[in-house]
């Protein structure tokens, strides 16, 4: 299924709006200023964003979360290994004494990180369809991009689901790092919300 093109500009400006929320908590929780760039939303068939993801070897740690209430959806983002370490040491610093003994303190803090991140979309999302929308806690993975992503669509169905993806610069006076959100989500769920809102 595909979305409409004012669907598509809806979405994209939710998933905005998010990252700007995300830009102003990740700057309190690391006590840096942060910076959040986002490409716009991009509506892709799962077989070429699995083929495109199988071209790059590297490491990634990746946050998926679930949301089931009245928009069924998956968040996965996923955070190059060096780039996860790169976050994690900025959001740590202020910290470092009291967190350096934290096991798997990468997969930990990029947990927090992704968090922030998938619930600045779903309150962007909750205010625009005035709905209580809640996410499930993350669940951690780190292996090749491709493998989980695979893993995350198992429950993909293209008859009513349609895929997104969204790449996310990060940057602070000292660093830069990348992500990759992918979100998908039941369409007839999407424009129920989209109808009930624009009667509103």
């Amino acid at each position: 299924m595909n979305l409409t093109l004012q669907e598509k500009d809806a979405l994209t400006r939710q998933l905005e709006t998010g990252v700007s929320r995300a830009s102003e908590k990740l700057g309190k929780l690391s006590k840096t200023e942060w910076g959040i760039m986002t490409s716009s939303i991009k509506e892709i068939p799962p077989v070429r964003l699995l083929s495109w993801f199988n071209r790059c070897d590297k490491e990634h740690v990746s946050a998926r979360f679930r949301c089931a209430e009245s928009v069924p959806l998956e968040i996965l983002v996923l955070f190059p290994v060096s780039s996860a370490q790169t976050v994690t040491e900025a959001v740590v610093k202020p910290f470092a004494e009291r967190m350096g003994k934290i096991p798997n303190l990468v997969e930990a803090t990029i947990g927090e990180v992704s968090n922030i991140m998938a619930q600045g979309l779903i309150s962007a999302m909750a205010d625009d369809f005035d709905q209580i929308l809640i996410l499930s806690v993350p669940e951690m993975g780190r292996d090749r991009k491709v493998k989980l992503l695979s893993q995350a669509l198992e429950a993909y169905d293209g008859r009513e689901d349609v895929l997104l993806m969204s790449h996310i610069e990060m940057y602070s006076e000292s660093l830069s790092a990348e992500c990759g959100m992918v979100v998908w989500v039941k369409i007839a769920a999407l424009r129920n919300l989209f109808a009930k809102s624009q009667k509103q």
